[in-house]
């Protein structure tokens, strides 16, 4: 299907011509003026965009500037009521693609669209050539900030790509993620270890202490926590925010495994899993369900032991109605540091599968970055970051982890009590297949606890998801293509941490 967005300032006039399209199964979005359908095109991926160049406010040359700033590939046919010279030079200067001169027929209309649909096609050739050419020509990553680098770089390409929805293109990019989380594991396999010492990124333990509790010394500091939040989430959310304040990115990689009762209690706690067990025993829970209710304690455990002498504040919210009833109570002037949980995304990951009309909307990762920004900006929170800084306050927002597409099983064996995690286990005499997860026979190793001293843990590399031997099918049938995290790969482990300050 052929997405369009028709943007016009008499699109009631049109409506005959869209009604038509959409019975010849084309998918059309309209907008009545060039600040709306920019703001269509920012949060959506688009085949083709029909602009009108008369329009009152800003004019069609002026959204097409903005739209190919945005994206220099997609199509765009201009529409006019004039054939002069100099406008037809002006908009070609610009790159369109097309002219449509009204009065048109639908005749008219469909073979303009259908001398587009053959030109995107060699735009997807070119596009798959610039792409590859564009990793094979970047210097491979040494270190953790060129792996941060490599993997925006991919991120970059993952929208542009997916707004083509050309087969080829697609076989492509996951070829290519693949061979990037698979040399980025063995990355992690050679230095992890080193990093628990203090030798390498920002872990999850430190971000409290490098990110926030700075913030805290100048200024009132809330800390927002979207759980399971992606950088290319965060890069879809970000140009949001910098509407009305300044933007700071930088990334830290998550703790091992990519999940929450690892990735943050040890960001609550301020330290490493083995650590907060050693530590307050009572606060750390082996069954699976309820792994994080002591978040809370630990933050306060954290704060005492940094010698925090100000009053914090610790919210969750599921849902924008839960974070409206937090609203008021985050420019308490007595809270110097307030963190809020939002699990919205991570509750809307685990959805998809399950939900028919989810899992038919987000059929890619580009469809799932444009439902975040749908949600984020119909949210309450852009206007808490609003408030937040307009009262002088910092804002610093972040995830806790990750989460991929997983695509390949792989079986695991071992005792009755392993965990259920689909990308990592912990139990009892484990056993995989070792070029597709990481074995620890020795947990402590790598500062994870375990409640039996014969424990082992096995995480899941790459774009592989456990499966019991017992009914491999059935297991591959109902996981394959879910998301998931807890695993080694690029969009699990390097996490965006942002600091948003008054402009």
């Amino acid at each position: 299907m052929m997405r369009l967005l028709w943007i016009d300032d008499e699109i009631d006039l049109l409506r005959p011509f869209i009604y038509s399209l959409r019975e010849r199964g084309y998918d059309v979005d309209t907008a009545t003026n060039g600040p709306d359908g920019l703001d269509l095109f920012g949060g959506q991926s688009y085949d083709l965009v029909l602009l009108d160049q008369m329009m009152a406010g800003m004019t069609g040359i002026e959204v097409l500037r903005r739209i190919k700033e945005r994206d220099p590939n997609v199509l765009v046919t201009m529409v006019t009521k004039s054939e002069e010279e100099p406008l037809i030079e002006e908009a070609y200067a610009e790159l369109v693609d097309d002219f449509l001169i009204k009065p048109f027929t639908s005749a008219q209309l469909l073979a303009v669209l259908k001398r587009l649909l053959d030109k995107r096609r060699l735009v997807a050739g070119r596009i798959g050539q610039q792409y590859l050419s564009a990793l094979n020509t970047a210097p491979p990553p040494r270190d953790w900030r060129d792996w941060v680098e490599r993997y925006r770089l991919l991120v970059g390409w993952q929208d542009k790509l997916g707004r083509y929805g050309d087969s080829a293109l697609v076989g492509i990019q996951e070829e290519r993620w693949r061979e990037e989380n698979e040399e980025f594991g063995r990355f992690v396999d050679r230095e992890y270890r080193s990093w628990l010492g203090g030798d390498g990124p920002t872990l999850s333990h430190q971000v409290l202490p490098e990110h926030v509790l700075p913030r805290c010394e100048e200024r009132p500091t809330c800390l927002l926590v979207l759980d399971a939040m992606r950088t290319d989430q965060w890069l879809a959310l970000e140009p949001v925010i910098r509407e009305f304040a300044a933007v700071e990115t930088d990334h830290y990689c998550s703790l091992l495994p990519s999940a929450t009762p690892y990735s943050r209690n040890g960001m609550m706690a301020g330290l490493l899993p083995l650590q907060i067990l050693r530590r307050y025993p009572h606060l750390w829970v082996f069954e699976e369900s309820g792994q994080n209710r002591h978040e809370e304690e630990l933050l306060a455990e954290h704060l005492r032991r940094v010698g925090f002498r100000h009053r914090f504040a610790y919210y969750r919210a599921g849902s924008g109605e839960e974070l409206e009833r937090v609203r008021g109570r985050l420019l308490d002037q007595e809270v110097r540091l307030t963190v809020v949980i939002v699990s919205f995304l991570d509750l809307l990951i685990h959805s998809i599968k399950s939900t028919r009309v989810l899992d038919e909307i987000v059929s890619d990762d580009a469809a799932l970055v444009a439902m975040t920004r749908v949600w984020f900006k119909s949210s309450p929170l852009p206007d808490i970051i609003r408030s937040l800084t307009g009262r002088d306050r910092s804002v610093v927002i972040t995830s806790d982890h990750g989460f991929l597409r997983v695509r390949r099983p792989t079986e695991i064996h071992g005792g009755r009590k392993m965990s259920a995690n689909l990308r990592y286990k912990h139990g009892g005499a484990i056993r995989v297949d070792e070029r597709k997860a990481l074995l620890l026979t020795r947990p402590a190793d790598l500062m994870l606890p375990v409640d039996s001293a014969t424990s082992s843990f096995a995480i899941a590399r790459s774009d592989y998801y456990f499966i019991y031997p017992t009914k491999p099918r059935e297991y591959e049938r109902t996981y394959k293509n879910t998301f998931q995290h807890g695993g080694i790969s690029l969009p699990e482990m390097i996490v965006p941490v942002a600091t948003v300050r008054p402009k």
